[in-house]
């Protein structure tokens, strides 16, 4: 195994500054889940404001 110089050490560049597709999948499937929580959200608010709750009897 050979041993690196500082100026080679500083020259090593890692892969996690570039986006990769599955970094892009997961931040999609994100943004798909904080959509459905906001439309159920907005939902049960409408519904309460509304008095259209069904009972739990």
């Amino acid at each position: 195994m050979k041993n690196l110089t500082k100026e080679e050490l500083k020259k090593i560049r890692g892969g996690s500054t570039s986006l990769t597709s599955s970094m892009l999948n997961y931040l999609g499937d994100l943004i798909d889940i904080l959509i459905s929580a906001g439309r159920k959200l907005g939902s049960s608010i409408r519904r309460i404001g509304s008095n259209k709750i069904c009972p739990l009897d």
